[in-house]
């Protein structure tokens, strides 16, 4: 019996539902509120079942909000994750914050809260921020977030940008610290659609102390979490990088074990999701690295400029589904939506063919993947993953599968008069690398 085959084995024995309940989150996974993705508590049953050696690497491709990573670093791994979003790479980096050094800033945030209030600066009337908060409050918060960057995380007098890259550890934990604390007083509008985010005509006024008083309670908060989030078996060195799926930034056959989730097929725009957090790193919506972000994400829902891919480059079920949207009678099936569906499809190829090239021969990639529809097109996307991966070469298959009951479909009760059935699955799905 082979190492994946043992794995296989007791992956499916697993008594460990992947899927992230919106609102159930606490300590780390409260950090940040994210749709979806899967839980510590499963990460880490799929990381312990792999049998790992001691100086094995974990690596996670769309990192999001840092779940396989983080796990991977608290179980002694070598844990590298990417992604392209810099909210993403902030949150990831935040976790991997010692509890010792995070309890041992309080003086610190302290000084810096009162300073700042002394003489909090100007906001600037382009601020992308003031969109969310009175321009006081943006002071306040770019005075703060200066502050961080320059005391922890410019080594040898060096400045850094984290939308260009990831901070240290702790830096990152006090930022985000500070963007947790702007969006409880900001004035966010909320909609049925967890992901589509948009500011308030009317934003709410609060005092200056306010987000310094709050920022001080989060950190407070935060380390407590970090606190009861268990010790380190041994101190590894996790890596949190800006990187794209389609072009993982690491030597081939260096990695032990995936564990992730690549975007769903269901059109979700994550960047949109994050606008606020953007905003607070000085993305403006209007602009043209926002754009980006958005036309660069897998499963965005902008169609890109290219020539989409032809239904016959790809295997034949991705092919049979292509066509079947192509064909389709609703409006746009075979212009907009063939073609942001064809590039989701190239997307999650050609990233296949990246977790195929980095994964050490006989390794493992774990997906948590969810099915959905287009219309009445049923789209099986963990079946589709698996014919995909088998086209490279791969070994593929399905190892557990649960109901889900709440999806973004629901948010559109039009959606649903294509079709009789509007059931939904989440699969875990192993890859096998030749």
């Amino acid at each position: 019996m082979s190492a994946v085959t043992d794995f296989k084995g007791q992956l499916e024995l697993l008594d460990v539902d992947a899927k992230r309940k919106p609102g159930a989150e606490e300590g780390l996974e409260s950090w940040y509120s994210y749709y979806a993705g899967y839980t510590e508590e499963f990460a880490r049953a799929v990381i312990d079942a792999a049998n790992l050696s001691e100086n094995a690497v974990v690596m996670d491709p769309w990192n999001g909000c840092g779940t396989t990573t983080c796990v991977a670093d608290r179980m002694g791994y070598d844990a590298i994750g990417f992604d392209i979003n810099p909210v993403a790479v902030l949150v990831a980096s935040a976790k991997f914050a010692r509890a010792k050094d995070a309890s041992g800033v309080f003086g610190l945030v302290d000084r810096i809260a009162k300073s700042t209030l002394e003489k909090p600066g100007r906001a600037s009337k382009k601020d992308p921020l003031r969109n969310w908060l009175q321009p006081g409050l943006v002071a306040v918060f770019r005075t703060i977030e200066r502050e961080i960057i320059s005391d922890l995380a410019s080594p040898e007098k060096k400045p850094l940008n984290p939308t260009k890259e990831a901070l240290p550890p702790l830096a990152s934990f006090l930022l985000l610290a500070l963007h947790k604390s702007a969006r409880e007083l900001a004035g966010i509008k909320t909609s049925s659609n967890p992901t589509w985010l948009r500011p308030k005509e009317k934003l709410p006024r609060h005092k200056k102390q306010d987000l310094t008083e709050l920022w001080l309670s989060n950190v407070q908060s935060m380390a407590s979490d970090l606190a009861d989030s268990g010790r380190y078996r041994h101190n590894a060195s996790p890596r949190i990088n800006f990187g794209d799926s389609r072009d993982i930034a690491l030597e081939s056959n260096s990695v032990d074990l995936i564990v992730t989730s690549p975007p769903y097929c269901t059109r979700i725009d994550y960047v949109i999701s994050t606008s606020f957090e953007l905003a607070a790193l000085g993305i403006n919506e209007e602009g043209a690295h926002f754009d980006g972000l958005r036309r660069g994400c897998m499963g965005t829902p902008l169609a890109r400029k290219q020539t989409p891919p032809e239904s016959a480059e790809f295997p034949d079920a991705v092919a049979d589904v292509l066509r079947k949207i192509k064909k389709h009678p609703s409006k746009a099936s075979s212009t907009y939506y063939y073609k942001t569906y064809a590039q989701y499809f190239l997307d999650a190829l050609t990233s296949l063919k990246e977790v195929e090239r980095v994964l050490k021969p006989q390794k493992a990639a774990v997906f948590v993947v969810q099915s959905s529809y287009y219309k009445d097109v049923y789209i099986d996307l963990p079946e589709l993953y698996c014919e995909m991966a088998k086209s490279l070469n791969m070994k593929a298959s399905i190892t557990a599968e649960f109901d889900v009951t709440k999806f973004l479909a629901q948010i559109n009760t039009r959606s649903t008069a294509h079709r009789e059935s509007t059931s939904h699955s989440e699969s875990v799905i192993v890859l096998e690398a030749s």
